[in-house]
C-alpha cells in the first residue's frame, strides 16, 4: 500500500498571491505544472497527484529537494494553522468571489492571508472567529487597509430600545483587547439581520434584565449598511448577497440597560436624556426617571412641558417649597401648560367636585380639636383623645381596609364606638381632614374621570418619598400618561409613613436612569460614589468640588444638622447666624414642651424626624427659654448671615458653594440622609468628624 501523506507534506500553497488547495487546482482548472510557492519559506513547491485510484493517498504540495529534513517546518505546516477553517469561516469564504478570496498581502518580510481582498479599492475584510492577539491584529492591519467581521452569533446580543443601540457580551479578554487594536471598521455578526457597527471599542459594565454583563455597545445596522461600509460590491458573490438579504430574523430587544461603571454611565446618560425628550406618550404610559442629586430633573420636566406645549400637564409634589420654586421658573420661562399643585390641593379639588361644595373647611384632627367634633371627649384624658386621633389617622392611611369596624377589630381586638362615630361624621360631611379625603377618594375612586378629563399628563416629583394612597389613586383611577421622577438615595421621610414609590410601580413601567450631577464636581463626586452601595453617579459639573479639605477663611457657608437638638445647641455659640424655619419651629417647640411637661404627654417619638421630644423632656421651662434667648441674640437675616443653619430634611433640594455637616448623623443608620447632606455642596464639603 502507498504511504499516506497527511502532516508530512503541505496541503496548501500560494498561487499568484492567493492561497490554493489541491481541490482548487481542479475547481479552477489550474495548470498542475504552474509555479506554486510554499507559504512558510516562499520557495517553489510542486503538486503531487493521486495515482492508480489510491483512495488512501492524500494529494499535496512538496519541495523538490532530496535532502532529508530540509523542509520539516514547511512540511508540518497545515492550512488550519495559518487561517481559520471552521464552519462559520468557511460559510463566509464561500460567498467571496474566487479571485478575491484568501489573498496574500505582504509588508517587508511579513505576509498575511486576507480573507477577502478588493485590489481595485485596496481594501480587505477579515473574518474572525477564534482568539487573536493584539500583535497579530497589528501585524495584519499593517499589510493592508483591513475591515473586520467578528462572529458574535453565540453571544448574548440584544437591541436596546432606549438609545437605539445594540449590545454584545464580550466573549473573552482576548477579543476585548483585540478590538481595541483594530485600526479600521469592526462589524459584529449576530446571526440575524441586525449587524452591529462597533464605532466605540471600549468595554462597558451594564445591567440588563437584572444581570450584570460586560459588553460592547454599538450601532445596529442592516446588511445593506454593511455592504456599503465594507465596500463589498467587488468582493461578494450574488449568492452571498442573496443569502444575507434572505435573513429576516431580527435581534431580540430589551427596553433599557443601566450603566454600572463610569464609562457606561457617561455614555448612557446622554442617550437616556435624549430618549425622554423624544418619548411619544400614549394612554396608560408610565415613565419613571431615577435621577441622582443635582441632575437637573426639574429642568427636564420644564423642557418636557415645552415639548408637549399642547398638552395640559399637572405637576404634583408633596412639598410646598417645590411648588413655589417651580411656579417661579414657569413664570420666568413663560410656560403656560404646566399646573403645579400639592397632592392635598388636588384632593381638595376632587372633594369639592364630588361634594358640590366650595370652600369646605379642612381641619387638623388633634387631641384638642377632636373635642369639638365629639363633645363627650371634652375634659377626657389627653392620652385617650390622642389615641383616638392616631387610630383614625392610621385607618385613613391604610390602603387595604375600607371598613372602620374591621380596622378597629384588627388594631384593638374589638369595635371602637368613638372611631366609628368619627368616620360616620366624615361620610356625612360633618367634618373633613386631608387624611380622610385620601381615604374617601381611594374608596370612592374620585380620580376616575376627574383627572383624565382635567389633564392630559401628570408629572410626579420626589417619587422616592411618596404616599401609598395617592399612588394607588394615580395608578388605579387614571389612564393619562404619567412621569415619575426622583432619587431613591434621597428617600428620607419614611418616619412620616412615606414609601419609595419606585418600588411599587407596575411591571409595565419604563424605568430610566440619569447619572450625571451638575452640582457636585470631582474629586468629591468620585469619593461620594464609592461611599454608597449602588450609587450610580458621575459628575458633569464645571465645579471643582473638594471633600474635607476645608472651607476658605471668612467664606460664608451652610451648616447642616440631623437633629434640632444639635442645631439649637450649636447655634448659641455662633454670631451672625440664620436658622431656617426658626420662628415657626420655636412656636412648635414651646407647645410640645408644654404637652410633655404640664400634661405629661406620652408622644410616639418615632413620629418625629429626630430626638426632639427626648431633648425637651430634659429641659425645664427656664432652661428652654434661656436657650432660646441666647440664640435670639445672634440671629440675623439669611442675606446678612455668615452661617446658615438648616436641618438636612429642610435643605433637601437646595445647594450652596460651601457646606458643613454636623457630627450628629449616624452615617450607617441614616445612609440616605448622609447622601443628601453630602450632595448639597458645589465647591467645598466638610464633615465635622473628619
Amino acid at each position: 500500500m502507498a504511504a499516506i501523506y497527511t502532516k508530512e507534506m503541505p496541503n496548501f500553497a500560494i498561487y499568484k498571491e492567493q492561497i490554493i488547495t489541491p481541490e482548487d487546482i481542479y475547481k479552477f482548472n489550474i495548470d498542475k505544472s504552474s509555479e506554486f510557492l510554499c507559504y512558510n519559506c516562499d520557495k517553489k513547491v510542486h503538486f503531487r497527484q493521486q495515482r492508480n485510484a489510491d483512495n488512501n493517498y492524500t494529494e499535496h504540495f512538496y519541495h523538490p529537494n532530496t535532502v532529508k529534513d530540509t523542509h520539516t517546518g514547511c512540511d508540518s505546516l497545515t492550512l488550519d494553522k495559518v487561517k481559520d477553517t471552521d464552519t462559520w469561516h468557511n460559510m463566509f469564504s464561500r460567498f467571496i468571489e474566487d479571485d478575491k478570496r484568501e489573498i496574500i498581502r505582504r509588508i517587508e518580510n511579513k505576509k498575511h492571508i486576507v480573507d477577502a481582498y478588493d485590489a481595485f479599492n485596496e481594501m480587505g475584510v477579515e473574518f474572525q472567529n477564534s482568539p487573536i492577539s493584539v500583535a497579530d491584529v497589528q501585524s495584519r492591519d499593517a499589510t493592508t487597509h483591513l475591515n473586520w467581521i467578528f462572529n458574535c452569533s453565540a453571544q448574548y446580543v440584544r437591541r436596546v430600545k432606549v438609545g437605539g443601540i445594540a449590545i454584545c457580551e464580550i466573549p473573552h479578554d482576548n477579543w476585548e483587547k483585540a478590538v481595541q487594536a483594530v485600526k479600521n471598521r469592526i462589524l459584529l455578526w449576530t446571526g440575524h439581520n441586525d449587524w452591529i457597527l462597533l464605532e466605540n471599542r471600549d468595554s462597558y459594565r451594564i445591567q440588563v434584565d437584572g444581570k450584570l454583563r460586560n459588553v460592547w455597545i454599538g450601532k445596529p445596522v442592516t446588511f445593506a449598511d454593511v455592504f456599503e461600509l465594507l465596500c463589498l460590491t467587488n468582493i461578494l458573490t450574488e449568492a452571498g448577497i442573496e443569502h444575507f438579504n434572505g435573513i429576516t430574523t431580527g435581534l431580540a430587544e430589551v427596553e433599557v440597560v443601566y450603566g454600572r461603571c463610569k464609562k457606561s454611565m457617561f455614555l448612557l446618560d446622554d442617550l437616556h436624556r435624549e430618549y425622554v425628550n423624544h418619548h411619544e406618550f400614549k394612554s396608560g404610559d408610565i415613565l419613571a426617571v431615577k435621577s441622582v442629586a443635582g441632575s437637573g430633573k426639574t429642568t427636564t420636566l420644564l423642557k418636557l412641558a415645552k415639548i408637549h406645549s399642547k398638552k395640559k400637564i399637572l405637576y404634583l409634589a408633596f412639598n410646598k417649597a417645590l411648588i413655589t420654586d417651580i411656579e417661579v421658573k414657569i413664570k420666568e420661562q413663560g410656560i403656560r401648560n404646566l399646573y403645579p399643585s400639592t397632592f392635598d390641593k388636588v384632593l381638595y379639588q376632587a372633594y369639592c367636585s364630588k361634594s358640590g361644595e366650595e370652600n369646605t373647611e379642612v381641619i387638623n384632627l388633634t387631641a384638642m380639636t377632636i373635642q369639638n367634633i365629639i363633645p363627650w371627649l371634652r375634659g377626657k384624658p389627653f392620652k385617650l383623645r390622642d389615641s383616638i386621633c392616631r387610630l383614625f389617622t392610621k385607618f385613613c392611611g391604610n390602603p387595604k381596609i375600607s371598613e372602620i369596624s374591621d380596622f378597629a377589630y384588627r388594631e384593638t381586638g374589638k369595635e371602637n364606638a368613638m372611631l366609628s362615630q368619627l368616620w360616620k361624621k366624615v361620610v356625612y360631611g360633618e367634618f373633613i381632614t386631608f387624611d380622610a379625603m385620601r381615604k374617601l377618594s381611594l374608596i370612592g375612586h374620585w380620580f376616575s374621570g376627574f383627572m383624565d378629563t382635567k389633564y392630559d399628563m401628570i408629572m410626579i416629583d420626589e417619587t422616592q418619598d411618596f404616599d401609598m394612597m395617592m399612588l394607588r389613586m394615580l395608578l388605579d383611577d387614571t389612564t393619562i400618561p404619567k412621569i415619575f421622577v426622583g432619587d431613591t438615595k434621597q428617600a428620607i421621610y419614611q418616619w412620616r409613613g412615606c414609601i419609595n414609590g419606585f418600588e411599587y410601580l407596575p411591571a409595565k413601567s419604563l424605568v430610566i436612569e440619569f447619572y450625571s450631577t451638575f452640582r457636585v464636581g470631582d474629586p468629591a463626586c468620585e469619593i461620594i460614589r464609592t461611599q454608597f452601595e449602588d450609587c450610580w453617579m458621575i459628575s458633569k459639573s464645571k465645579n471643582h468640588t473638594t471633600l474635607n479639605e476645608g472651607i476658605p477663611a471668612g467664606a460664608k457657608y451652610t451648616y447642616l444638622f440631623r437633629t434640632w437638638r444639635a442645631l439649637l445647641t450649636a447655634a448659641r455659640g455662633f454670631n451672625k447666624v440664620y436658622i431656617h424655619g426658626y420662628e415657626k419651629k420655636i412656636t412648635s417647640i414651646r407647645k410640645l414642651h408644654q404637652i410633655l411637661t404640664e400634661f405629661n404627654g406620652n408622644l410616639e417619638e418615632e413620629e418625629f424626624e429626630d430626638d426632639l421630644p427626648k431633648f425637651l423632656k430634659s429641659l425645664s421651662v427656664d432652661d428652654l427659654e434661656n436657650l432660646i434667648s441666647s440664640i435670639d441674640e445672634n440671629l440675623v437675616s439669611a442675606g446678612d448671615a455668615m452661617v446658615k443653619f438648616y436641618t438636612i430634611h429642610s435643605y433637601k433640594g437646595l445647594e450652596d458653594d460651601n457646606v458643613r455637616i454636623a457630627d450628629d448623623i449616624d452615617i450607617e443608620e441614616d445612609e440616605n440622609l448622609y447622601y443628601v447632606a453630602l450632595t448639597r455642596g458645589m465647591k467645598n464639603i466638610v464633615e465635622n468628624w473628619v
